[in-house]
């Protein structure tokens, strides 16, 4: 890896051998705070390091991350062109491969490959009718904050954001209840990186295959049955690999966007107390958050096609470029545009790999945020001599708790006594005829890029 050819500043972190050991535990604590410093020493783009040996450039300005997403000749999503596996210099089983290694899946290909998969997810996803979507979110919401009683105090995290996402992607995909926290662990280990996230990844693959099997069989109003029937003909391997990207880049972002609303909210009592007025919006409050903090504050990186000057840096090919959007966002640059409503910002992404689930991400936050701001009053943080510590992770922009004490100010709906039925947010497909079977991937070990190596 080439080193950068800017010079460097004072930063209060650490260098070993030219790079940040970005594995090293810097991130436990706001990773914004991080990033900046990054951004004094190096500029717009600074070499890392994600585990020992593993080398990486972190992409921090603006508009080098557009440049870098938006940039497909000179920039691939195939991590197949990743030197470090080419060189084999990366254990098989590294945490690392849960987020950044090969899948068959519209985020890890490029070229019309990507394409007809991209067509395929974005099209089932316009299927979902949002206004179900938020009122079946609401419901949710409300039945945990009565949970909470009397107590005023609870955990916006654990108690709130986590279980509301995971019931609202349990509902968009179909999966059964009996699944839903096993799935909701199984993502947090991949998103922390722990050192389990190779196990989790398989896990959650298989629990995926199970899904899509059963689907295949009985379609139900979810977008594992539509995604199975789309005209793009999809195998059955393809359709899990694609839910596993819906659920971690839409379901680990709603939890932060949640909690980043919830910080932004409880930071700034003036802006609080206008929202629960109207004025602002939710909405308006929410996509200021997005700036303050992108819920995924680094997306999985791209790959050099070729040698390349980037940034000022020497780019070898094969190298791994992370686009920082927390950085981004809070790039001088685009200072301007960071007024209240403004959507200027990267936190979905951008170009043809934008996140797609972001209209569900929406929908699922402002409600839950809503929820919060009518039913809760001087919501404050519950224990101010604790430090919020986050997930030492590149994946992960939401701190491990969110503890908050508040007064409750109306009581919940009347809600009926006998079981809630969950409910539909899209309609059921037909099911397709001659489906392609599940291809090799479905039955590969957890890593098919591997085993692909011979045929790249």
């Amino acid at each position: 890896m080439a080193q950068s050819s800017q010079s460097p500043h004072e930063c209060p972190v650490p260098v070993h051998g030219g790079l940040v050991p970005l594995h090293s535990g810097l991130l436990a604590h706001d990773p914004r705070h991080v990033y900046e410093a990054l951004r004094r020493r190096w500029g717009s783009i600074a070499p890392v390091e994600l585990g020992p040996g593993v080398e990486a450039w972190l992409v921090m300005g603006y508009q080098e991350v557009l440049e870098l997403v938006w940039n497909e000749r000179a920039f691939s999503s195939d991590a197949r062109r990743w030197n470090t596996i080419v060189e084999a210099s990366l254990p098989e089983d590294s945490p690392l491969l849960a987020v950044l290694g090969w899948r068959p899946a519209l985020n890890r290909l490029d070229d019309e490959a990507h394409r007809r998969q991209r067509q395929a997810v974005t099209e089932t996803l316009n299927g979902v009718d949002t206004r179900r979507l938020r009122s079946a979110v609401r419901r949710q919401a409300e039945t945990l904050v009565d949970g909470w009683g009397m107590n005023r105090t609870a955990d916006l995290v654990t108690q709130y954001a986590r279980p509301l996402v995971g019931y609202a992607f349990r509902v968009l995909i179909g999966l059964p209840e009996s699944e839903e926290r096993k799935v909701a662990a199984l993502l947090g280990s991949i998103a922390g990186t722990a050192h389990d996230a190779a196990r989790a990844e398989a896990e959650l693959m298989r629990t995926l295959h199970r899904l899509v099997a059963a689907k295949r069989d009985v379609p139900g109003p979810d977008l594992t049955s539509w995604l199975l029937t789309h005209s793009a003909q999809l195998t059955e391997a393809e359709v899990a690999h694609n839910l596993a990207a819906i659920l971690f880049a839409g379901g680990e972002s709603t939890v932060n966007w949640i909690s980043g609303t919830m910080r932004l909210l409880m930071g700034d009592a003036r802006l609080n107390s206008a929202v629960a007025n109207g004025r602002p919006t939710v909405a308006n409050a929410a996509d200021r958050a997005l700036w303050d903090g992108s819920p995924v504050p680094n997306i999985a990186g791209r790959w050099a096609r070729s040698d390349l000057t980037f940034a000022g840096c020497q780019v070898r090919a094969g190298d791994l470029l992370i686009p920082c959007l927390t950085a981004a966002n809070t790039d001088l640059l685009v200072h301007d545009a960071q007024d209240l409503g403004s959507r200027a910002h990267l936190s979905w992404g951008t170009g043809s790999h934008g996140c797609p689930a972001k209209d569900a991400a929406r929908s699922i936050a402002e409600t839950a945020v809503d929820v919060l701001v009518r039913r809760l009053s001087l919501v404050r943080p519950g224990d101010s001599d604790t430090a919020l510590c986050w997930q030492p992770s590149l994946w992960s922009g939401t701190p491990d708790a969110l503890p908050v004490a508040f007064t409750p100010i109306r009581p919940g709906p009347i809600t009926a006594a006998a079981a809630p039925v969950v409910p539909a947010v899209m309609g059921v497909p037909e099911k397709r005829r001659g489906a392609p079977a599940a291809d090799s991937g479905s039955t590969q070990q957890a890593w098919g890029w591997w085993n692909s190596m011979n045929g790249w």
